[in-house]
């Protein structure tokens, strides 16, 4: 009797223990299909199991969740990329026609209204001609009722649009008046019933206002969109009417000429003489400023004042530009540590200096013009403040981006009061011929401003040619005949021994390749950069001693004042140690990869012996203790090296990792590592950018390596990071797998064994 009762027991719990397998098995089924479809990009998939106990609860609570987080960042992904977009757009359109105000606005009305995927929009602008009677004047609409909004006035304060001139706010009406707009089509028509108003302020100025209506609700990323976009609209518009307003004062200023032309011959030949002479200082200026202007694309160099202050007003950090100016006015050589402050006596100029550094001390990016009085002589400076923020988000610092806009503010208010001027005396030399002639003196004066400003020009030409010259890398320019139009000290030095120690200007650059197939190939690429296109490509070349050289070359087109590219330039470097390392890194990946597929091999062997050893709950608990204590050595394992592991999904969240790698993000104040968006750790939008692209190149299958320099208490440390793909069953990518290895002792050695 004992021995059938024990039997009894033992089947009814070997039943209980496969109900319990088989209902696991289900459950893990039905989560790697869920996975698997969320993998694929379905966001909608659903849940398909349904279990009774906590732990099947929670799985389900949590794999729900996850697929919703996607929906979202995958739905605030797109409204950020349809903003960037947009604005790229609109820039374009605002730097193409800012010389027709009429153009420019019905441009803008146009492709915004397709853009928002709106009804109908107005574009209404300040007319201030008249200070004495400033209104708001329609400028382009779209989609409106023609003999409603044809020469439209509308005072300050006057209805909706006048009334966010008064406000300077954005007015968002979901519910308005049916008579207030009517929606015509060839299907009918109808009333609007979500209305935007939103004014284009600039520095808190007004200077218009969009009027937007849909049957659409408009979302809150669409508002935040126009509202942007209206500052950069407001700032156009202020340049078309600076421009306007100098053209009429110059036509103005030539009629009168003409008239005198006509009374005094004398005078007329005069200024004949010195009008050819102004427009040949004027050409030769023009072609110095191009010049300026393309050495300045070529090489990227700021000529701002650029310098960093503390919270306590002290300078941490300056370049050259700034040091030059400052050590004019205080006779200092180090200004590291000095009283930023000290440099504005007057108390009211320091208060607002303390204001102004304040605003970005509270996390605001914002740029400011200024006029200053130093010993009687009035400066101007255009200053861009940015807060720079520590590793854990604190703004230690506000950075200064400082432009010396005097010889422009300068020059606008000279040339506005010289016109006023010989406006003036154009009346009054209708009478004196002596008064004619201190205006010719006064021209004269002018003339001697130009040639000093030509000086300038050229002194900055020659800067600028010394400066391309610093660094070790080969850059020069070629035309459209292929003829070289400038290069470096590298890239002469470079060709020394083929072209001999001759002047490369107008050099034919395809004589540098000894066959057609050679030649054929250059000029398939610099065909690449005239259409406009910006691309970095690699060659490899024979050393001549059994070995390889590879440069990475990047081609990017010039463009004149006219935006017509005219050249093309070339920024080559000699890759060929990472090339070197980089290969090494593949070859131990690779061997990595085998190891990998042996513990696969081992783990589908484990995985048929538990099948076979699931008879009693006795021996399926040891063998779940066997694969926790292997889980755990696999991950004790990855913990040992120093190296920085981990894993990341297409969404750039974080799916596994390693000690070292979760001690560098805990430092940063971040300790809920799974699911995190690696992304964020990159304020700048420049730098995330450039992390997105690595990464998107490991998703499209390639294996490489890339070394990093970073500077750190005083030195530089170098990171070798490994990005490899990481494959399903199905031979899919499903993720990257990345390892981040300390070698600035590698590099210092390699540094040594150079010297």
């Amino acid at each position: 009797m004992n021995i059938s009762v024990f039997s009894k027991t033992s089947n009814s719990k070997t039943k209980e223990l496969e109900e319990r397998v088989t209902a696991l098995e289900a459950q893990i089924i039905a989560a790697s299909e869920f996975v698997k479809e969320i993998e694929k990009g379905n966001l909608t998939a659903e849940y398909k199991y349904n279990g009774e106990s906590e732990t099947d609860n929670a799985l389900s609570t949590s794999l729900i969740s996850l697929r919703n987080q996607l929906k979202n960042y995958a739905v605030e992904e797109k409204e950020r990329n349809w903003v960037t977009e947009g604005l790229a757009r609109f820039i374009d359109i605002l730097r193409s026609k800012n010389n027709d105000m009429t153009e420019l606005t019905d441009d803008i009305i146009r492709n915004l209204i397709k853009y928002l995927g709106a009804n109908q929009g107005a574009l209404y602008i300040i007319n201030d001609t008249n200070a004495q009677d400033i209104f708001l004047e329609i400028k382009a609409c779209y989609a409106f009722e023609r003999k409603k909004y044809i020469d439209q006035r509308i005072e300050i304060g006057e209805g909706l649009a006048g009334q966010a001139v008064m406000e300077k706010e954005t007015i968002y009406m979901t519910e308005i008046p049916s008579h207030y707009l009517r929606i015509t089509s060839g299907l009918g028509e109808g009333s609007a019933r979500n209305l935007l108003i939103v004014p284009l302020k600039l520095d808190d100025q007004v200077l218009g206002v969009l009027e937007i209506a849909s049957f659409s609700i408009f979302k809150k990323y669409q508002i935040e969109f126009v509202e942007r976009l209206g500052e950069s609209i407001a700032s156009t518009v202020k340049a078309v009417k600076i421009n306007q307003r100098t053209n009429k004062l110059l036509q103005d200023t030539q009629a009168q000429t003409q008239q005198l032309r006509e009374q005094e011959e004398e005078v007329r030949q005069n200024m004949e003489e010195l009008s050819a002479t102004q427009e040949e200082m004027k050409r030769v200026l023009t072609q110095a400023q191009e010049k300026e202007s393309y050495l300045n694309e070529l090489i990227n160099v700021p000529k701002d004042s650029i310098f960093t202050i503390d919270k306590d007003y002290k300078i941490l950090s300056y370049n050259r530009a700034f040091a030059a100016g400052i050590e004019v006015m205080t006779g200092k050589m180090d200004f590291k540590g000095f009283d930023f402050l000290s440099l504005f006596p007057d108390p009211s100029v320091k208060q607002k200096q303390i204001t102004l550094y304040g605003r970005a001390f509270a996390g605001e990016n914002f740029e400011e013009t200024d006029e200053y009085d130093t010993n009687g002589v009035k400066s101007y400076y255009t200053t861009n403040l940015a807060p720079i923020y520590s590793k854990e988000g604190e703004i230690i610092a506000v950075a200064c981006f400082g432009k010396d806009v005097t010889m422009l503010m300068s020059a606008q208010k000279q040339t506005e009061q010289l016109l006023n001027e010989s406006r003036q005396k154009s009346e009054e030399l209708m009478a004196q011929e002596e008064e004619l002639r201190q205006n010719m003196e006064e021209l004269s004066t002018t003339q001697e401003e130009m040639e000093r400003i030509l000086n300038e020009v050229k002194e900055k030409e020659s800067y600028l040619t010394e400066l391309i010259n610093v660094p070790k890398d080969t850059i020069f320019t070629v035309d459209k005949d292929y003829k070289i139009l400038s290069y470096n000290k590298a890239f002469s030095m470079a060709l020394e021994s083929f072209t001999g120690n001759i002047d490369l200007k107008g050099f034919p650059f395809l004589d540098l390749f000894p066959t057609e197939a050679d030649k054929q190939k250059q000029i398939a690429l610099y065909e690449r950069a005239f259409k406009g296109e910006n691309f970095e490509v690699t060659n490899e070349y024979d050393d001549n001693n059994g070995g390889m050289i590879y440069v990475t070359t990047n081609l990017a087109p010039l463009h004149d004042k006219n935006n017509k590219i005219f050249a093309v330039a070339s920024f080559g470097k000699d890759i060929t140690t990472l090339i070197a390392v980089q290969k090494q890194s593949e070859k131990l990946l690779e061997e990595s990869r085998l190891k990998s597929e042996e513990l696969l091999s081992q783990e589908e062997e484990l995985r048929q012996n538990m099948e076979e050893l699931s008879a009693t709950q006795e021996e399926m608990q040891r063998i779940l203790e066997d694969v926790q204590q292997k889980e755990r050595y696999l991950k004790e394992l990855i913990n040992v090296p120093k190296d920085s592991i981990f894993t990341v999904d297409k969404n750039y969240c974080i799916i596994d990792w390693n000690k070292s790698f979760s001690i560098g993000l805990e430092a940063a104040g971040i300790t809920e590592l799974k699911g995190f968006n690696l992304m964020n750790l990159f304020q700048d939008e420049k730098a995330k950018q450039e992390q997105i692209e690595v990464y998107q190149r490991a998703f499209k299958g390639e294996n490489f390596e890339i070394i990093t320099e970073y500077p750190q208490d005083n030195k530089i440390s170098y990171y070798a990071s490994n990005y490899a793909p990481l494959r399903d069953e199905t031979g899919q990518i499903t993720a990257v797998a990345c390892f981040s290895k300390d070698v600035t002792e590698l590099m210092a050695a390699r540094k040594n064994n150079k010297k």
